[in-house]
């Protein structure tokens, strides 16, 4: 009930959406359950999921973006794998409706993930001392502390710097500030999201899930293909399990490989949109991967340690600026600014770079030093000491004074 009391305060007018989908999905679960291995019911269910996302994703788009109800792509993940959890036989008993509706609209990860499998779920079933709900609540609140601190310390002010590119017009910025508009945009999205899971996650282990790891340090990928496994991990699982293996994985040859790559990168840019930059950030992807796969994995030790960093490191912002930019003009010309020899010269605005990094530039060297693993871990591994803890402390105050004195931006993965 509180997780709806939640939802409804977000997107009240969309609450019978979701209400309605839970109802859907428990009644064909319970029919599924019953009805052993039925592939008939199962892929009917999955077709009216995928349906209502379909649908809701071209009205929002072709319509009114107020069709769109928050948080759609994230709870029909979950109902999908649930039912697919269930023909498989790794839900062993009948679901509980309360269960059921519980797991669906678990509110710390209805509106934006992660994606917790639904065996997951029923691990906070399970019984623990009073000593371990105390540390559980303890961690719970350090891991929500830390992720709200990069929403609104970094990602929130990065944000600016991207806001301002923007406000200018494309055209009008030299190519060092081009990219570093393209590494701050990667910066803000990663914060931003990596922020969210870890508060999510931390909720959970508050009311005694486990902890799901969403983000795995990505920029620390030797490739783009393990750089999203890294991102997004529980989406990632979401397409491998679901998508990828059901059509044969790699088990039938290269090109039914290729093809089933292709499917789930399709499928990958349209649940993020339906318009054509994210169409188009997942081929590109997809043809990194495919070009790692069957060429670079080939050549020796070291070219293929440095191919692959430059793809993570070089790409990977080139390719989040096809995802930020919707307009295929406006996107054009931010590639002319970024490789001046198609277009317009390097020096349009020759002061612009310096002026901002001078503004930003120790935000952005923040959220640098946040891209090493040893930097989380030393947070990860110590968190119960006195000294982590006075630190946890002082960040969730930050927090509160930067929140009393912005207007405060929604997070970024909310429109999905």
């Amino acid at each position: 009930m509180g997780s709806l009391v939640f939802y409804g305060f977000g997107d009240l007018r969309m609450l019978p959406v979701l209400l309605g989908a839970v109802l859907v999905n428990y009644f064909f679960a319970r029919a599924l359950h019953g009805s052993g291995q039925n592939k008939f019911l199962l892929a009917f269910v999955v077709f009216l999921d995928v349906v209502m996302l379909v649908e809701f994703k071209l009205l929002s788009q072709f319509v009114d973006s107020s069709f769109m109800p928050i948080g759609i792509s994230f709870f029909v993940f979950k109902m999908i794998s649930f039912q697919a959890d269930l023909y498989q036989g790794k839900v062993k008993n009948t679901p509980k409706f309360i269960d059921t509706a519980a797991y669906f609209t678990m509110f710390p990860q209805v509106v934006s993930g992660p994606i917790m499998r639904f065996s997951d779920f029923e691990r906070h079933k399970e019984n623990r001392t009073i000593l371990e709900i105390f540390e559980r609540i303890e961690d719970g609140l350090k891991f929500f502390t830390v992720g709200l601190g990069m929403k609104v310390l970094l990602a929130d002010h990065l944000a600016m710097l991207w806001n301002d590119i923007g406000t200018i017009g494309y055209e009008s910025i030299s190519t060092p500030l081009a990219w570093l508009g393209a590494v701050t945009y990667s910066l803000e999205l990663y914060m931003d999201f990596w922020g969210y899971s870890l508060m999510a996650a931390g909720i959970g282990v508050m009311l005694g899930f486990p902890f799901i790891t969403n983000f795995d340090h990505p920029y620390a990928s030797l490739s783009v293909s393990e750089f999203y496994r890294r991102w997004h991990a529980s989406l990632g699982s979401w397409f491998r399990d679901y998508v990828y293996i059901p059509l044969g994985g790699s088990r039938k040859g290269s090109l039914r490989t290729v093809f089933n790559l292709l499917i789930v990168w399709l499928i990958t840019g349209f649940w993020h949109g339906v318009t054509l930059n994210f169409i188009l950030w997942g081929m590109i992807i997809f043809l990194i991967i495919v070009c790692e796969k069957y060429i670079v994995q080939k050549l020796p030790g070291v070219l293929r340690w440095l191919i692959g960093k430059i793809n993570v490191l070089v790409l990977i912002p080139l390719t989040w600026v096809i995802f930020a930019i919707p307009d295929s003009q406006m996107l054009a010309t931010y590639f002319t600014r970024l490789f001046p020899f198609f277009g317009a010269g390097i020096s349009v605005n020759p002061n612009d770079f310096a002026k901002n990094v001078g503004i930003y530039g120790i935000l952005i060297a923040v959220g640098l030093v946040l891209l090493i693993p040893k930097v989380y871990e030393i947070f990860e591994n110590h968190r119960r000491n006195i000294v982590v803890t006075i630190a946890v402390f002082v960040l969730f105050w930050a927090c509160v004074y930067s929140l009393a004195n912005a207007a405060g931006n929604p997070f970024m993965y909310f429109r999905f």
